[in-house]
């Protein structure tokens, strides 16, 4: 059997720090896949409201412990005069065996698969996943 997972990744724009607080850039409010461009590190990620989950790593709960370490890296690496890029997929689809289909971002298994093909291809690259740490 033979899988292939083709995806683009479209540049949402980059985070800013304004008045302490990370603020993302306008993103859509579809499911999707989002990575984090940190330098040479990357955070990849999935939501099935993509909006919503940037939300919630401005405004980490006290329990949400990758929010919070996400959170206070970027505040760190912004304050160091660093950049923040983000990074999403909206669409994509998949071949089995030659026959190709988009794949349903309403279905996390969908999402996950892209997910974890983009967590495969960032090391590949030779970019330290922060996922992964």
């Amino acid at each position: 059997m033979r899988v292939a997972v083709d995806f683009a990744w479209r540049e949402v724009g980059a985070i800013r720090v304004e008045a302490g607080r990370l603020r993302f850039p306008e993103a859509p409010e579809s499911p999707g896949v989002y990575r984090f461009d940190l330098g040479q590190t990357v955070y990849i990620g999935e939501a099935d409201r993509l909006r919503r989950r940037f939300q919630h790593y401005r405004t980490p709960g006290a329990r949400q412990e990758t929010n919070l370490r996400l959170n206070a890296l970027m505040l760190h690496l912004l304050g160091e005069g660093g950049a923040v890029a983000v990074c999403a997929v909206t669409t994509a689809s998949i071949e089995v065996d030659g026959r190709r289909s988009p794949l349903d971002f309403r279905e996390k298994s969908a999402r996950l698969l892209v997910e974890n093909a983009a967590l495969t291809a960032a090391g590949m690259e030779g970019l330290r996943v922060e996922n992964l740490r």
